[in-house]
């Protein structure tokens, strides 16, 4: 096993040295012949040896006699441990590539691969933080969403996603649903949830909107996510918006208002918080709940699968 172990970090030390590299392919040699039941014609094993036990005799006798007689359970050791950490290094880059996370969907747990552990940042309570944990399970299971804003209701894939138009993650995750959507031709489900303001006007405007017009909704929602965050709280930029897109600004103002309204919407809220999200965003994909703006590749692996992706 010490060829099997010399041969993978004497590959990685021949990047940079050519002595290295000889000893590698030595080290390579010395594998398949191991492999195949027969002794290294090289001496490669015996080379090392005692190179290594030259280096450690100078600094202990003792170290270099245990060392000596151990040699052959040492390098056991070594290769479980090395094979140990590889699986499992292949285990997290498969759970990142598919999950956004070292360790699975939403863990709040730190990945190497995503340091600052961006994949999984969420706003909740009108606070922005990063990897919160769920305190109830997360599940669309008896919510009753006919009333919020859906296009291609016809497609067997859905896609809800429940996001807040000040967060700046449901804006960095808005886009690229909306797409993987009009990609793949699903059905996306939306709901506004207000972590980031003091109200529920927002989620009052989105309402009327939709309700004066299911199709122009989305290119309001989509200049809603895409402008300037800033902008959102100027009443004068919101009007001109619906104006611009060719819709009744007055009369979506009224109805924004109007007691019908705020009572639909309270019942919209109570409907999305009985779901057990935590905040903003968070998507629904078929059983899965992806909490955190993930890459595009994990929206799509979670609404068609790894292999249908990688075509």
């Amino acid at each position: 096993m010490f060829c099997i172990v010399s041969f993978i970090v004497l590959s990685i030390l021949g990047i940079f040295s050519a002595s290295n590299r000889r000893l590698a392919r030595e080290a390579l040699d010395c594998v398949f012949r191991r492999l195949t039941l027969r002794p290294c014609n090289t001496g490669f094993d015996e080379k090392m040896k005692a190179k290594i036990l030259g280096v450690v005799i100078t600094r202990s006798e003792r170290a270099a006699a245990f060392l000596n007689k151990r040699f052959e359970v040492l390098a056991w050791i070594f290769f479980v441990i090395l094979m140990a950490s590889s699986i499992m290094g292949v285990r997290g880059l498969y759970l990142f590539y598919t999950t956004g996370s070292c360790e699975g969907l939403n863990s709040p747990n730190f990945c190497v691969f995503d340091p600052t552990g961006a994949n999984n940042e969420v706003s909740s309570s009108g606070v922005c933080k990063a990897n919160q944990e769920s305190q109830a399970p997360l599940s669309l299971e008896g919510l009753d969403l006919s009333s919020f804003p859906e296009r291609n209701p016809d497609s067997p894939d859905q896609i809800v996603m429940i996001a807040c138009y000040h967060c700046e993650y449901s804006r960095k995750a808005y886009p690229l649903v909306y797409s993987l959507a009009e990609h793949y031709g699903a059905n996306l489900i939306f709901l506004h949830y207000p972590v980031k303001e003091p109200t529920d006007y927002f989620s009052r405007l989105a309402y009327c909107v939709y309700q004066a017009d299911p199709v122009k909704f989305w290119d309001f929602n989509e200049a809603m996510f895409s402008g300037k965050k800033e902008q959102l709280d100027d009443p004068a930029y919101i009007q001109s918006m619906l104006t611009g897109l060719g819709l009744d600004a007055f009369g979506i103002d009224n109805c924004t208002s109007s007691l019908q309204t705020r009572q639909a919407v309270d019942a919209q809220l109570k409907e999305i918080a009985r779901s057990g999200f935590y905040g903003t965003p968070t998507v629904f994909i078929g059983k899965e709940a992806l909490v955190g703006p993930k890459p595009y590749r994990v929206y799509a692996i979670a609404l068609k699968g790894l292999l249908y992706w990688l075509k």
